[in-house]
């Protein structure tokens, strides 16, 4: 074929989406310059509906993704509202027998406490099932105050209640640390979460470590262990939905807590992290910006 005498870009608005090549079947013949323009309102057509057939795809593509994900977490939602309900029943009739008098035999007490511990965690998979199925769909509205940051901290120690006896918990929070705004129920579940998965990794009678320190513009708070901390290469990929620090272990969970962690910090416009300490384990910090909190006046006397 050769090359042809005439090449056009197709020149759209926001790239180039190709060349045009003219090839005459007559004789090579001098391109006047009503046929040059000619040519050159072809090209920019050509481009044109180049540039709209790409888009058509795009377009799309993300209506199949929105779909997908509101699909899925629709399924989610409705999996979550109906499994709560027996689930919940569940936990409280396993109070109500280990409260009951007289007292159960020592083997049907601890076949008790084994129904109420796995009926607990199985409802703290679904409240995170449920959780992830809201902050995908957007319908969480956050209810941020002014307010101390210790007392979520304490609040979120007292909430794991047994999950956290075999270690030891060291917090060291600055006494100036100032009034941060946050929803403090979502912050909670944050570091429930962080504190849990902690818990469940770290060796028994070892020290785990909260820390909240002001680091510019924003309060850096962190959670740290004493295990083997993170794979390497799963890093990047632990606050995604439905990954798991380690793949196979014997912990049960389903992946899902870090990644509501990471929708709830982003949504008070923080970032957070996952990395290995220089004397190993693993350390989860997080940020929260400090904004500029209300003065408290004191009160005279």
């Amino acid at each position: 074929m050769g090359y042809a005498p005439l090449y056009l870009p197709l020149r759209a608005s926001m790239r180039i989406r190709g060349v045009l090549a003219v090839q005459s079947t007559h004789q090579a013949q001098e391109t006047t310059d009503d046929l040059t323009s000619l040519l050159e309102a072809l090209s920019s057509l050509s481009a044109v509906a180049l540039e709209r057939l790409h888009y058509v795809e795009v377009a799309q593509l993300t209506e199949v993704k929105m779909l997908t994900e509101r699909l899925r977490s629709s399924i989610l939602s409705a999996l979550s509202h109906d499994l709560r309900t027996p689930l919940t029943a569940m936990v409280g009739l396993a109070d109500s027998l280990a409260l009951i008098k007289p007292p159960l035999n020592p083997v049907a007490l601890e076949i008790t406490q084994a129904l109420q511990e796995q009926a607990t965690r199985l409802s703290n998979m679904v409240s995170n099932l449920l959780d992830m199925a809201r902050l995908n769909a957007g319908k969480v509205v956050l209810r941020r105050e002014w307010q101390p940051l210790e007392e979520v901290v304490g609040a979120s120690i007292k909430l794991l209640g047994t999950t956290l006896d075999r270690h030891k918990i060291k917090v060291d929070l600055p006494r100036d640390l100032p009034l941060l705004n946050f929803d403090a129920v979502l912050i909670e579940r944050v570091l429930c979460n962080l504190l849990e998965n902690a818990s469940k990794y770290a060796p028994p009678n070892t020290d785990i470590t909260l820390t909240a320190r002001v680091h510019g513009q924003e309060v850096l708070i962190s959670i740290s262990d004493q295990g083997k901390g993170f794979q390497a290469e799963n890093r990047e990929n632990l606050f995604n939905m439905f990954v798991r620090g380690e793949s196979e272990t014997e912990h049960s969970g389903t992946g899902l807590g870090l990644a509501i962690c990471k929708a709830i910090i982003e949504s008070h416009h923080g970032r957070i992290v996952a990395d290995n300490q220089r004397s190993g384990g693993a350390c989860v910090y997080f940020t929260l910006p400090l904004g500029s909190p209300p003065t408290i006046e004191q009160e005279t006397l």
